[in-house]
């Protein structure tokens, strides 16, 4: 069969239990981990910067960073960390979050986020890729150049995208786009066309479209749904989300949850080797690389390194 890129996504906190995780995931041979940061809770580039003295092989990245909190510049310089410490081996996941969490969290503001993110990744790209950024933008302005002694690391910069416009803009500037709670319908007819859009108008190749395949390790169907539904709380407020259902052909149900459809589709379940199809299957649906999420049931840490296995023999 043909082999793809893959990662694990493992979730804060705690930081010990991140860590812990990671470097089982290079001793069975998983190839990257992700590790998210919340807009509350302990940071994911400080997590997978203390990651980096722990390995030796594993690639690690932000899945994602939230931009608006930081400055593009203090990002770079704490993102050139990682390049010393790691260097080939990171990858700076970016996004903007969502409305509810930027204002109402942050007390910030929360408009245009695709324009803000053009020049914040076009100061990062300035910064790690040139070694110099001379810009005055309408959100940023910001002059300055790496010394001598700081080559830039070049890393790529992977943008999180879940609507055509994000897409878009990932095709257009990013190293690659992160689509999370997506089914591989969507990632045919939506997501890989806007990106293409993207990359077209950039006169450039469509960077790699990352999709999450979230995995429950059960043939319970019932268990998968309440694991589904308990997973979607947390996003359920930010209507984002609930458009990317709608725009794909998977309206919410009356009372805003998850439709069983949605679910199945969603939802990489069953035994390991249906597992492993549902994953081959996405991957031809044009995911050009797949993370994963572990939701454990019973035995979390047999469970665990059962889908690391799973990843690793990919």
């Amino acid at each position: 069969m043909t082999t793809f890129p893959v990662g694990v996504v493992i979730f804060p906190p705690t930081v010990q239990k991140v860590l812990h995780a990671i470097k089982q995931a290079e001793q069975i041979g998983v190839p990257m981990a992700w590790v998210p940061s919340w807009p509350v809770g302990p940071d994911a580039l400080g997590i997978v910067t203390a990651a980096a003295v722990q390995t030796e092989s594993i690639e690690l990245g932000t899945g994602i960073t939230i931009a608006s909190p930081r400055h593009p510049l203090t990002l770079a310089n704490e993102a050139l960390v990682m390049a010393e410490l790691a260097p080939q081996r990171f990858r700076l996941g970016l996004g903007a979050s969502h409305q509810p969490a930027i204002e109402g969290l942050y007390g910030l503001d929360f408009a245009k986020p695709v324009a803000r993110l053009r020049e914040y990744i076009t100061v990062l790209r300035g910064l790690l890729w040139d070694g110099r950024i001379d810009f005055n933008g309408e959100y940023y302005r910001v002059h300055a150049e790496l010394s001598a002694l700081t080559p830039p690391p070049r890393f790529p910069i992977v943008l999180a995208a879940l609507r055509k416009n994000m897409l878009r803009l990932a095709g257009e500037i990013s190293d690659g786009a992160m689509l999370i709670w997506a089914t591989p319908s969507y990632v045919r007819s939506i997501a890989l066309p806007s990106m293409e859009e993207g990359a077209m108008l950039a006169n450039r190749p469509r960077p790699p479209l990352i999709v999450s395949a979230p995995i429950v390790l059960s043939n319970d169907f019932g268990a998968v749904r309440k694991v589904a539904q308990a997973g979607w709380a947390f996003y359920s407020s930010f209507p984002t989300y609930r458009k990317m259902f709608q725009e794909g052909g998977y309206p919410l149900t009356p009372d805003g949850q998850l439709t069983d459809e949605l679910i199945h589709d969603l939802f990489s379940y069953g035994d390991e080797d249906t597992i492993r199809k549902r994953l081959y299957a996405l991957h031809a649906a044009g995911a050009n690389e797949i993370i994963t999420g572990i939701n454990p049931l019973q035995d979390a840490e047999r469970e665990h390194r059962t889908v690391m296995e799973i990843l690793a023999s990919l």
